[in-house]
């Protein structure tokens, strides 16, 4: 017959020994410490690096500058970045949009906002329209290496604010982001780390990486790792950084029949923004090629960035 004293001496044992044994064994799926690492730190960078920019062409139309052009990538594995320039006559002072397009077709490039940023420019607006990297031009491979992907891209997205804030005459105080896809899953992150832009345009945009990467990339792997591939892209997901993106604006476009975002994925995503906000949906598919998305895109634009009319 066991005395109290001695019951409770064996759960301390017992309770001991099972912390012991816990500690001893190893995670079925141990994640890097780096993935708790502050978003903040992770996204900095050297605002010295220099851009390099080179002008391939240039040309006028309706008294609009349209400039192509070429700049370094902060990472040099990518390269350089092509992009276009546009800018309005005079020497304002301008707004600044800053455009990323999505991944699709046509026009999965910088060409997909080049008629609205012409548009834009004759409301005295400057404009930098740049081509994305991952996942266009490489595909995801696993948590680790798409995880420094979209922090390298979302660098690239801050480096691109730096240039477009370079140009001779932009108001810093009336910079919007347009973002479509993927495009508008980096202005979501970019929200949460840079307080530069004020007004954003997120069009068809879901709050997970994971999702697009496993369920059109990675299917086969095995569910442990596509377990580690969440966990790892998680705190750095633009479902997690919108939520840091005050005071930033949103407006959100969705379509009615989108066939890669269910209702409840788009609803996630913009309950995750902060206000003021606001939604709008279409009726279209994914590519969101109509004219009332267009068109009120410009009104808000015109509204937010104070923009002649």
């Amino acid at each position: 017959m066991h005395t109290p004293h001695f019951s409770r001496h064996a759960r301390v044992l017992f309770l001991l020994g099972t912390i012991l044994l816990t500690l001893s064994r190893p995670s079925a799926s141990p994640l890097p410490e780096m993935w708790d690492e502050p978003s903040a730190r992770l996204f900095d960078y050297d605002r010295a690096v220099a851009f390099g920019l080179k002008e391939e062409s240039s040309r006028e139309q309706e008294g609009v500058t349209i400039r192509d052009i070429t700049y370094a990538a902060y990472t040099s594995q990518r390269g350089r970045i092509k992009a276009y320039l546009i800018r309005p006559a005079g020497k304002g002072p301008f707004a600044g949009v800053l455009f990323f397009h999505w991944y699709g077709t046509p026009n999965g490039n910088r060409n997909q906002f080049l008629d609205e940023a012409v548009s834009l420019a004759k409301q005295g607006t400057a404009s930098l329209l740049i081509q994305g990297y991952f996942p266009w031009a490489v595909p995801p491979a696993d948590a680790k290496t798409d995880r420094q992907r979209v922090i390298d891209e979302t660098v690239e997205v801050r480096r691109a604010l730096d240039l477009l804030l370079s140009q001779p005459g932009v108001d810093r105080k009336r910079i919007g982001y347009v973002g479509h896809d993927y495009g508008a899953m980096y202005g979501a992150i970019n929200a949460g780390v840079d307080k530069r832009v004020k007004a954003y345009i997120l069009i068809a945009g879901i709050g997970s990486f994971s999702n697009w990467s496993l369920d059109y990339w990675l299917k086969a792997i095995p569910l442990s790792d596509k377990e580690v591939y969440r966990e790892a892209l998680k705190p750095i997901d633009p479902i997690t950084q919108i939520t840091r993106a005050a005071p930033a604006t949103f407006l959100f476009q969705f379509a009615n029949s989108d066939e890669h975002i269910t209702k409840e994925a788009a609803l996630a995503f913009f309950d995750a923004a902060g206000k003021p906000k606001q939604v709008k949906w279409y009726d279209g598919k994914h590519e969101l090629n109509v004219e009332a998305a267009r068109d009120d895109r410009r009104a808000w634009l015109t509204q937010q960035l104070h923009l002649a009319k």
